[in-house]
């Protein structure tokens, strides 16, 4: 969908639909509510910038090198269709991103809502689908324009596309020209 229509809907919905009360009512009430804003697919460039997913654990490490390694220490192995991620932390709040883990046993860990992860003993590895993840759509004004952040338009973290500049967050919502 194209961005002018993408912004209208946007002002359309009212972010108080997504239901705080509980984590796992969060996780669904916010799928529904970033469902049909979504512009494009998740990549190892923008899956870690505001999204909401649910992982699956696969119970084992990839037997290869991580792709990328968190400050965190949480390790990402990529490939074509999704990543995987190994971890000792998973829930709301992982870093600006909102990752549930299905468990093994079929139980699903949503962390806390109000902003504490699940923290295990041990790693966890899960993986997710590019098109499994959502974002988590945000208007924001680039040099006085409305832009609403997509997978189409975030290239890293705080990295915003606009036609062939490149703009990088400096604050909540401010941004500066890059290239």
């Amino acid at each position: 969908m194209e961005q002018k229509k993408l912004i209208e809907l946007y002002k359309t919905k009212d972010l108080n639909q997504i239901d705080l009360t509980t984590s796992s009512k969060y996780f669904a009430t916010a799928k529904e509510f970033y469902k049909d804003l979504q512009d494009g697919v998740a990549s190892p460039l923008n899956f870690f910038e505001n999204t909401i997913v649910t992982y699956t654990e696969t119970g084992k490490r990839p037997n290869r090198k991580p792709d990328f390694t968190s400050d965190s220490g949480s390790m990402y192995w990529y490939t074509k269709d999704g990543v995987t991620r190994g971890s000792n932390h998973w829930g709301k709040k992982v870093a600006n991103c909102d990752w549930a883990l299905k468990r093994l046993n079929g139980r699903t860990v949503y962390g806390k809502v109000w902003g504490r992860l699940t923290q295990f003993k041990e790693y966890k590895y899960a993986f997710a689908k590019w098109t499994d993840f959502e974002y988590k759509a945000k208007l924001v004004d680039i040099e006085g324009k409305e832009v609403l952040e997509t997978f189409n338009n975030v290239e890293g973290r705080s990295l915003v596309r606009v036609g062939k500049n490149l703009y990088q967050g400096k604050m909540v919502e401010v941004f500066e020209k890059v290239k």
